[in-house]
């Protein structure tokens, strides 16, 4: 068995996710809003020894994404679908997202710390710095802020919620029923936080729990979000179209990791795919060409023009592509990140393409890498991303909701256990533990 082994996560993001079809792939789910589901993904990512359940977030309604059941059309809070998580299972960890934006530390501290506790350790907080027009509107007494000063006000919050989680000494609970003193106080701090943007005194009503606190997850990609996940993140989540881009990112960020003073081995770099297993290679080609007849022009340019931040309103759907773009876009939407990298991946097509053509192409996986094949021909794709140096780990971004994660644990899990590269058991209890980063 090789001595360093892989990291797995699940992204679960419901209706649809990275693939903007998923709802209406007939082999997913329809009961969104009931446990059972859950509780089925729970069991099966657990099965397969996964290291965590990713849980996204938004905080407004979408009016175009909830017409076509696009990227959380339906979103229950966070931390109620992580609790529901990890009442069922014992070992799968759970990445629960919540915004500085639209939180305070003291409630967003004890949340964590609460499902910390009450899941044996086995919490991460995906940190996100949230704005935009919807979303300010349901927060109205929040400061609305745009660029880096999210970052700095993050910054702010971040420092808060750990001086909170870090209030209590490991043995400030003594319960000594013989002198009747149930926590030692004198170990307790009071952080009294100042910060520019917030303040918070503090302490919480909790003690550290079985992992201290809760892991922290990052996955901003922009300059000064890059810094701030080399601050804090524990793990950084990545979409990178090649495994050269995806080590340049993790050298950039153990980089800057090292220059703030911190351990950067102990940082993991989780890079999302998208796999689509089939019996036979032809097979899985199959389903791949499959996805884009569930996802419908409308929808897909609705999702492509909230990733590109461009105006497609009324856009003729039977517009050249490079046209739309010519009289669309301004010269920073021309150089995103979703514009680029989409007319990278067409190629020499993208003259010869339909805005609506493209941005259902785009609608796929979000840009998210296609791993097409067999379970044996998937897990060496992953070995060999993981080998190189370019990766930590994995986030599964599946195409059918819970089907692509039990096709995974079946058909790809048990080869990457045998390459070496993968647990057949967990050997810890927490998710640091899982993560080798206790």
């Amino acid at each position: 068995m090789s001595e360093r082994q892989l990291f797995l996560g699940g992204y679960v993001l419901f209706p649809s996710g990275h693939y903007a079809g998923a709802w209406r792939h007939p082999y997913s789910s329809r009961d969104w809003l009931g446990r059972d589901f859950l509780h089925q993904v729970a069991r099966t990512l657990e099965a397969a020894k996964f290291d965590l359940a990713f849980i996204p977030e938004t905080v407004s309604f979408r009016d175009g994404f909830e017409r076509h059941g696009l990227s959380n059309a339906i979103k229950h809070d966070p931390a109620q679908v992580a609790a529901t998580i990890a009442a069922v299972t014992t070992h799968l960890g759970v990445g629960v997202t919540l915004s500085t934006s639209f939180n305070e530390p003291y409630n967003l501290a004890r949340t964590l710390l609460s499902l910390d506790h009450l899941s044996g350790g086995r919490v991460a907080w995906n940190v996100i710095q949230s704005n935009g027009p919807a979303n300010y509107a349901n927060f109205p007494h929040v400061e609305q802020l745009a660029g880096a000063e999210l970052y700095d006000r993050g910054d702010d919050f971040v420092e808060a919620v750990t001086a909170l989680w870090r209030a209590w000494d490991d043995d400030a609970l003594v319960q000594d029923q013989e002198t009747g003193v149930f926590v030692d106080t004198s170990k307790v701090t009071i952080p009294d936080y100042q910060g520019k943007y917030l303040s918070v005194r503090g302490p919480l009503n909790l003690p550290p729990s079985p992992q201290t606190h809760p892991v922290i997850i990052q996955a901003g990609d922009s300059p000064r979000g890059r810094q701030f996940g080399a601050r804090w993140g524990d793990v950084i989540f990545a979409i990178e179209r090649t495994p050269a881009d995806l080590r340049a990112k993790k050298d950039d960020l153990k980089a800057k990791a090292r220059a703030l003073g911190r351990d950067a081995e102990k940082i993991r770099l989780f890079a999302a795919v998208q796999p689509i297993v089939g019996e036979t290679t032809e097979i899985a080609k199959a389903r791949r060409d499959y996805l884009a007849t569930r996802i419908t022009p409308e929808a897909g340019v609705e999702f492509f023009s909230q990733f590109a931040r461009l105006d497609l309103g009324g856009v003729d759907l039977d517009a050249p592509y490079l046209q739309v773009l010519e009289e669309r876009a301004t010269e920073g939407q021309a150089e995103g990140r979703a514009v680029v990298q989409l007319t990278e991946l067409l190629g020499n097509r993208a003259g010869n393409v339909t805005i609506a053509e493209a941005a259902v192409e785009f609608s796929t996986s979000e840009l998210t890498p296609q791993l097409v094949g067999t379970g044996v021909e998937i897990a060496e794709q992953l070995t060999d991303i993981f080998a190189s140096g370019a990766a930590d780990g994995f986030l599964i971004t599946p195409t059918h909701f819970p089907g692509s994660f039990d096709d995974f644990g079946r058909a790809v899990v048990p080869h990457l256990q045998r390459l070496g590269v993968f647990r057949t058991d967990y050997t810890g209890t927490t998710l640091r533990e899982h993560l080798d980063i206790a």
